[in-house]
């Protein structure tokens, strides 16, 4: 594999040596490319010879390090930048990973074992975001051979064609024409592939359609829906005789002509084979994921049969109706097992009936463990607090959707309260998403358990200087306070509490001071009793401008406006 493309830049010549001598670059797979004492040489070099991760000062003559980003990211480049700094660098630090910086590092930290762990990170970024960015290219590609494709065909014959195609297709799967018609009036030019004999049905979802159609391509569901077509048609035509149409929204029915099957397809689990081929496929030109129900005739018996040269003696399959209803009954279960798989109509055929889900009695098994703020208990809480997915039918999805909804409710509510945006508000709002494009259980739930798990340790860490932390900032956050000083007044190094900080709570020290700050600041604003230099300072900001500034990041607006009512 191609070595990562290093180049070190600070004005302390003493300090380029020492990091340069620190790790055998080439045995970790690094090139130090280039070492520059000035931003200006250092821009030289990366023009030169190119670069992968970029290690850089800020204070530097003839151009400082935030420069040298900027000038970087004019070129194009998707090189990673670590920031060395020290204490007195923070505001400038600050805006360096605003500019795009990946990580920073203390001068007073570097050492072999952090400095090798920090660029293997990088190094595994810069492999996956160069992959997927091959694999994007390559999907342009194929999209523009098949909008290219579309093109040619957009003509008034294949268009009625089709039409035709898909609408006799239909009339068979809902029964508004039998089959014998069906098979009369099939004509050779439409190309349709159904015969007499054992059938199967595919019904194929895109997995988050609208969302996929919004951002990736750009509402053209006509591009979308016959590229996926054409996929399923390549894939198909190595296994067996099919026939696919599009439902709309997303959704394709696959209709499988049995007897038609290709001679080196393989009895045992060709169901779940044909779906993993076009699932592979539809992801790597497309980037799309799929889930499918499946029904069919019984095939091991049409085959045996068929060895033993007794064809005459198939028994009759089931109607191409009561397949089609029984796959899309299946894919439906999507909701409830998980997404981007294939659900056989066997699995399902015995869920029915079950239980109204239980609203009141899973809130409050919610309320408590959150209101008790107790990590055993809102872990003991879990199985009466999550609805499994194995009980649940199509019928039930809307209700346990309604239920999350709820939990979604009462867990914005106990934030706010609590001041807990730093710690889990990433994590809801991840979870609302996944709400309204009506994810499935499984997903719903290991999202909620992510959430009770930060607001579990952030309330009740099992690490006592942890607990101390919390404590120092609830009680000192109007004063000036920093890492250093609350590592003083716990009696550890800084850089040991922002590690323990950041692997307790997920959050940085800076990060959770702010969001608490500013939870309170909201507080103070809503009732109108403060001004907003006076809430800034009660809180503990020195700077009005630099409190406003703070207060848009997390709330999304001005504190002008939040006073006025002009947000969300």
């Amino acid at each position: 594999m191609k070595m990562i493309k290093i180049v070190l830049a600070d004005d302390n010549v003493m300090m380029v040596e020492q990091i340069s001598r620190l790790i055998p670059w080439e045995q970790e797979g690094f090139c130090l490319a280039a070492k520059a004492y000035d931003g200006k040489t250092a821009l030289d070099a990366i023009r030169e010879l190119g670069v992968d991760i970029l290690i850089t000062d800020i204070k530097m003559p003839h151009m400082d390090g935030l420069e040298l980003i900027r000038h970087i990211r004019s070129l194009g480049l998707d090189a990673k930048v670590i920031v060395l700094s020290s204490y007195s660098d923070f505001q400038l630090v600050r805006e360096a990973l605003r500019l795009g910086a990946a990580e920073y590092i203390m001068k007073t930290e570097l050492t072999p074992p952090a400095l090798s762990k920090l660029l293997e990170k990088l190094k595994q970024q810069l492999y996956q975001e160069r992959a997927g960015m091959r694999k994007l290219q390559e999907r342009e590609v194929h999209l523009d051979s098949y909008a290219a494709r579309l093109k040619e065909m957009d003509s008034e014959l294949y268009r009625n064609r089709r039409q035709i195609k898909d609408g006799m297709l239909k009339e068979l799967c809902h029964s508004y024409i039998t089959e014998e018609r069906f098979l009369a009036q099939k004509k050779d030019y439409l190309n349709i592939r159904y015969g007499e004999g054992r059938h199967g049905v595919y019904y194929l979802c895109v997995d988050n359609f609208d969302k996929l159609l919004t951002l990736f391509w750009n509402h053209n569901e006509a591009l979308l829906s016959f590229a996926v077509m054409n996929i399923l048609d390549e894939v198909l035509q190595h296994f067996v005789a099919a026939d696919v149409y599009y439902h709309g929204s997303g959704e394709f029915v696959v209709l499988l002509s049995l007897d038609k099957k290709a001679p080196d397809v393989k009895e045992a689990d060709w169901p779940q084979e044909i779906f993993s081929k076009w699932s592979q496929e539809l992801n790597r030109y497309l980037g799309v994921e799929t889930s499918a129900g499946f029904s069919c005739d019984n095939w091991r018996t049409g085959q045996q049969d068929h060895r033993a040269g007794r064809q005459d003696a198939l028994p009759k399959g089931k109607p191409v109706r009561r397949l089609f209803l029984d796959a899309m009954k299946a894919c439906q279960y999507r909701f409830a097992l998980g997404k981007g798989r294939l659900i056989l109509e066997q699995e399902v055929a015995d869920k029915r009936g079950a239980a109204p889900v239980a609203y009141n009695d899973r809130v409050d098994n919610l309320r408590n463990a959150l209101f008790t703020a107790n990590l055993h208990y809102a872990e003991d809480m879990a199985q009466s607090i999550l609805v499994n997915g194995e009980e649940v039918t199509p019928e039930l999805f809307p209700e346990v959707l309604k239920l999350y909804e709820r939990y979604s409710f009462l867990l914005y509510d106990y934030m706010e309260q609590n001041h807990l945006q730093a710690v889990c508000g990433k994590l809801l709002d991840g979870f609302n998403e996944l709400l309204y494009y009506r994810e499935s259980i499984p997903a719903l739930n290991r999202q909620l358990q992510e959430i009770l798990a930060a607001v579990s340790r952030s309330m009740t860490t099992g690490n006592a200087m942890v607990r101390q932390l919390i404590q120092y900032i609830h009680a000192c956050y109007d004063r000036e306070i920093t890492v250093q000083s609350a590592a003083e007044h716990i009696g550890v190094s800084s850089a040991y509490l922002g590690r323990l900080i950041h692997k307790e709570l997920g959050v940085s020290f800076s990060d959770y001071l702010n969001r608490y700050r500013i939870g309170l600041a909201k507080d103070l604003l809503k009732d109108g009793r403060f001004k907003i230099y006076e809430a800034a300072e009660k809180v503990g900001y020195a700077s009005t401008e630099y409190f406003s500034k703070m207060f848009k990041k997390y709330t999304g607006a001005t504190p002008k406006d939040y006073v006025m009512g002009k947000y969300n």
